[in-house]
C-alpha cells in the first residue's frame, strides 16, 4: 500500500485546537427531553424544560465564546 503524502500547507497551524469537554451539551438534551415530554403529560415540566433549554444554551454559548477569546491571533 502507499503512504499518503503528507504535504505541508502554507495556511496550517502548528496545533490542532480541541474544544475542551463540556456539560451544556448534556444538560441541553435533558432540557428538550424535559419539554417535549412536558407537551404531552404537563404544562409544569413543559415549563421546566423551557428554563433548562435556555439556560443551557445561554450557558454553552457563554463558555464557547470565552474559550474562543482565549485562542491566539
Amino acid at each position: 500500500m502507499t503512504e499518503p503524502e503528507q504535504a505541508a500547507h502554507p495556511e496550517s497551524h502548528d496545533a490542532i485546537h480541541l474544544p475542551p469537554p463540556s456539560i451544556w451539551p448534556a444538560v441541553l438534551a435533558l432540557g428538550i427531553a424535559f419539554l417535549l415530554t412536558g407537551l404531552v403529560l404537563n404544562l409544569v415540566l413543559l415549563i421546566v424544560g423551557v428554563v433548562i433549554s435556555v439556560a443551557a444554551t445561554a450557558l454553552w454559548v457563554r463558555a464557547a465564546r470565552r474559550e474562543f477569546d482565549a485562542l491566539p491571533e
